[in-house]
């Protein structure tokens, strides 16, 4: 049998119970955390669960996955994701094989950057197609996150910008900017307005609302998302006026 358990949207304290009880009864645990920035201690999650938790990297999962299936009709495996473990692609790929094989799977959810976003008040619903900004490298600058942008603002939803995993909030903001200034399609300019969000979930988790030019001036550190609003409901509008720097 094999278990995909979320982690959660920060550390081991938001594993939830269910996900608890079937490590505890698991015969191997296996964790992989390079699919999202985790800011839990496997230490401590051991002394929870009272397992040894061995730790994946990425080839044991996407050139492996034949092995780890074979391996989950032996015997009940676990592996803990951070988030919740169908928001990564590479999850999805390990349910199609083990369905192609006949492997028993069960998945528990847990909360995720996609949930925690809640938290600044832009409901769900009205979002629209997530972006990721990766880091720029000679040879590899994507800019086609600027369209799928646009797309979303033409429709009137608001969009999730995900940020490389190192990647501070000015950095991707520059990014952003830079891309407008070849684009010229006047989806960011100084006094546009956005969200900044850092370490979502934790003690030292921040919202910020404001205008760009203003959020140059501020620089917040991994794991962080920027959100580009679109039309506001008042309600939205009200809950945004808490966070806003003026």
């Amino acid at each position: 049998m094999l278990y995909l358990v979320g982690l959660g949207i920060w550390d081991e304290k938001d594993m939830s119970i269910k996900g608890i009880e079937i490590c505890k009864n698991a015969d191997k645990i296996y964790a992989e955390l390079y699919t999202a920035t985790w800011g839990g201690s496997i230490k401590n999650l051991e002394k929870i669960i009272g397992k040894k938790i061995t730790l994946l990297q990425r080839k044991d999962i996407e050139e492996d996955s034949e092995n780890f299936i074979k391996e989950a009709k032996k015997c009940d495996i676990v592996l803990l994701v951070p988030g919740d473990p169908l928001v990564a692609t590479t999850h999805t790929h390990l349910i199609i094989e083990a369905k192609k094989r006949k492997t028993p799977f069960d998945i528990v959810h847990s909360s995720s950057i996609y949930t925690a976003i809640a938290k600044t008040g832009l409901q769900i619903y009205k979002f629209g197609r997530t972006v990721t900004i990766p880091t720029p490298q000679k040879g590899y600058e994507p800019t086609s996150f600027y369209d799928l942008i646009l797309e979303n603002k033409k429709s009137g939803l608001h969009t999730l910008v995900l940020l490389d995993r190192d990647m501070n909030t000015k950095r991707g903001l520059e990014i952003l900017m830079d891309v407008e200034k070849r684009r010229k399609k006047k989806v960011f300019l100084p006094n546009t307005k956005m969200v900044l969000c850092s370490k979502l979930g934790s003690k030292d988790e921040k919202i910020i609302y404001g205008c760009v030019k203003k959020l140059l001036e501020i620089d917040l550190k991994p794991p962080a998302v920027v959100i580009i609003p679109g039309n506001l409901h008042f309600i939205e509008e009200e809950f945004l006026s808490s966070f806003e720097i003026r």
